[in-house]
């Protein structure tokens, strides 16, 4: 392929290229998180279910473990031919707040909307899972 976009991505630092799904989501939550602990956003499911303190809560946990994600990743490089994170205690909690931060939510959505909101939480449950798959892989691997 040639073109702007191609000479674009091989710019990207290798960390980002190796693992672009993982800053995607990192850089996801970090919005929603700031939102949702400064009061310009909230979720009617964690408002119904939890006492305001555990909503703000939630949602420092959500912007803590997307900076401890982001920072992890930011951290892997390429030594011989491998890939190693060198801030893997960052990367492991970052996913671990994560994981729980995707399961309280979905768990919430449920909670409050029954069976009608199994849809809704289904992406949040599938992340709280695959997170904590990664975590585990991570820490057992070293990184």
């Amino acid at each position: 392929m040639t073109g702007p976009l191609p000479r674009l991505v091989r710019r990207l630092p290798v960390w980002v290229q190796a693992q672009p799904l993982d800053c995607m989501f990192a850089l996801l939550g970090i919005l929603p998180g700031v939102a949702s602990l400064v009061g310009l956003a909230s979720s009617q499911a964690l408002e119904t279910l939890l006492p305001w303190w555990a909503v703000r809560l939630w949602a420092a946990i959500l912007l803590v473990g997307c900076a401890c994600w982001l920072a992890g990743a930011s951290s892997v490089r390429e030594r011989d031919g491998q890939l190693t994170a060198t801030r893997l205690p960052a990367f492991l909690l970052g996913l671990h707040l994560l994981s729980l931060a995707c399961l309280v939510y979905g768990v919430a959505i449920v909670a409050l909307s029954g069976w009608g909101g199994l849809l809704a939480a289904y992406p949040l449950l599938v992340g709280a899972a695959g997170l904590y798959i990664r975590r585990v892989g991570l820490s057992r691997r070293g990184a």
